[in-house]
């Protein structure tokens, strides 16, 4: 459209612009909303366009970020596989950090010596690992 049919230029010095009394498409009710007001309400049809939804993205409460993960000592016979009566003999090194997991927990039998690496372990699981003639040492 050329400029000098528009809206905005016919108007100068109309109070209004056309749009009525004064509040009127002035603040965020003339757009649905502020920000992603309305997104999954009237302004819909704009996801469907878009596809952005950004649904779940916003506030995350403290108890969600603090989420370690962690492996008990009788889940380490599946990390080394099933070996031998020699293999069995001969301590097996595991980096768990390295893995992915934060902390060693105490569950379940040990069934071999290990020498572990890993961030944190419980008192339980340094003990068994000890007694079956391993080693815990905390990774910094």
């Amino acid at each position: 459209m050329a400029t000098r049919k528009r809206k905005s230029r016919k108007m100068r010095g109309s109070r209004t612009h056309g749009w009525g009394v004064s509040g009127q498409h002035r603040k965020s009710g003339m757009r649905g909303g502020t920000g992603r007001s309305g997104t999954f309400k009237h302004k819909w049809t704009s996801v469907l366009r878009y596809g952005d939804t950004r649904e779940g993205i916003g506030f995350r409460g403290p108890n969600s970020l603090s989420r370690s993960r962690a492996i008990n000592v009788g889940e380490l016979e599946l990390l080394t596989g099933p070996g031998g009566v020699q293999e069995r003999k001969t301590p097996a090194t595991l980096d768990l950090t390295i893995m992915g997991y934060d902390k060693l927990l105490g569950r379940g039998p040990v069934g071999r010596a290990y020498n572990i690496k890993v961030a944190r372990s419980s008192k339980s699981a340094a003990r068994k690992i000890q007694e079956a003639g391993g080693t815990v040492t905390a990774r910094d």
